[in-house]
């Protein structure tokens, strides 16, 4: 992409970038917005891979209720994709598998499942797993398949690399790595030393360095919804991220993970795939394509980031025209979050992009009513 001068970008409109090719979305079930087809045609050129659950299998996010189903609408949608030349990627993400993790019926179920999406026409291009034993079973098992190491192994050194290079493909960095240019052209070098693929998630709304990942992903592979009401007895949040932002500590959402679509043509040359987060967040996910396959956004930033905001939260903005050149050059909560000094910087960006909404705080009735899904418990 041509960049334009760091001091334009940003602040207007920029052509659309040629990252042909190179996102990666996550499917979704039909919602009165349209479905997966529908909200994905226009941006075809752009989507090289889409992301799914498949019923039957525990992914990061548990499904409650008649599996089977669910399997016709996702197969539809799955065929679509195969048709336009998208790859599959299965998603076998989740951080606790019980007592089933790697046992037997585990394995069984692994291949039956996958023998199954075979007979149909949706048989997986790649898996990304959390799990080496589901990794090797689909490696012996099915060595045409490409495994790729989630983003919730939290790949944060070459070393870690080295150690799972001869089991995965292709790998997820860590995300609290990945706003530093540096670090994510290393990875993006080690990667094409070793043969591998980089990838890297671009809109993510988790906490950088939060400690409390790893349980947060552990309850979303399970019964979420009553942890969240034993958590409520106790009074306290269910995860970190509702704390934070019950608290309104909007420099830490700041020094988050996420990369503003003007920024993103920085990163693209480092990495193979650009994961777009499109399953959950509170705004039309016609208008995160529209953001990130254009390069540019007007509104507000939050809006784009998924896990979202809470609804109850919805009393401000970041204005995604106001961030500071220096911003987009990586000067600022680049390398330096990671290990934050507090040194004021952050808090100086806040004071121009942070905008209080007009009218009431409570949010349009089109995002509370889609927040409804969103995996936070405010107190």
């Amino acid at each position: 992409m041509a960049a334009d001068s760091d001091s334009n970008r940003g602040n207007a409109a920029v052509p659309a970038w040629p990252g042909r090719k190179k996102f990666a979305v996550g499917y979704f079930f039909p919602k009165p917005g349209g479905t997966f087809s529908e909200v994905m045609e226009p941006y075809l050129d752009f989507i090289c891979e889409v992301y799914h659950p498949w019923p039957g299998l525990l992914s990061a996010r548990q499904m409650h209720g008649d599996l089977s189903p669910m399997r016709t609408p996702l197969t539809m949608s799955l065929l679509w994709c195969r048709k336009h030349g998208l790859q599959l990627d299965l998603l076998l993400n989740a951080t606790c598998y019980g007592e089933d993790a790697a046992t037997l019926k585990q394995r069984d179920a692994i291949v039956a499942e996958l023998r199954r999406m075979d007979g149909i026409g949706v048989f997986p291009d790649i898996v990304t797993t959390t799990s080496p034993f589901a990794a090797k079973v689909i490696r012996d098992a099915f060595p045409q398949v490409e495994l790729r190491a989630s983003v919730n192994m939290r790949i944060d050194s070459t070393l870690a690399l080295e150690y799972i290079a001869d089991l995965f493909d292709s790998f997820y960095i860590c995300r609290d790595l990945q706003r530093d240019l540096d670090t994510l052209k290393l990875f993006g070098e080690w990667a094409d030393d070793h043969g591998k693929k980089l990838c890297m998630l671009a809109n993510s709304g988790c906490l950088r360095n939060c400690p409390w990942q790893v349980y947060h992903e552990t309850l979303l592979s399970h019964r979420f919804e009553a942890a969240v009401r034993e958590c409520d007895a106790l009074d306290m949040p269910s995860v970190l991220c509702a704390k934070i932002y019950r608290m309104q500590m909007f420099e830490e959402v700041l020094r988050g993970s996420w990369i503003r679509p003007e920024d993103l043509y920085r990163y693209a040359p480092h990495v193979s795939v650009i994961k777009l987060s499109t399953r959950d967040a509170l705004l039309n996910q016609r208008s995160i394509m529209n953001a990130y396959t254009s390069g540019s956004w007007g509104g507000d930033l939050l809006e784009l980031i998924d896990p979202s905001f809470p609804p109850q939260l919805r009393g401000f903005a970041f204005d995604n025209s106001a961030f500071p050149p220096e911003w987009s050059r990586g000067e600022i909560a680049g390398k330096c979050a990671s290990d934050c000094t507090h040194c004021g910087k952050c808090a100086g960006v806040l004071k121009k992009v942070l905008k209080p909404l007009a009218g009431p705080a409570s949010p349009p009735a089109r995002l509370a009513a889609a927040g409804q899904g969103i995996h936070f418990t405010i107190k």
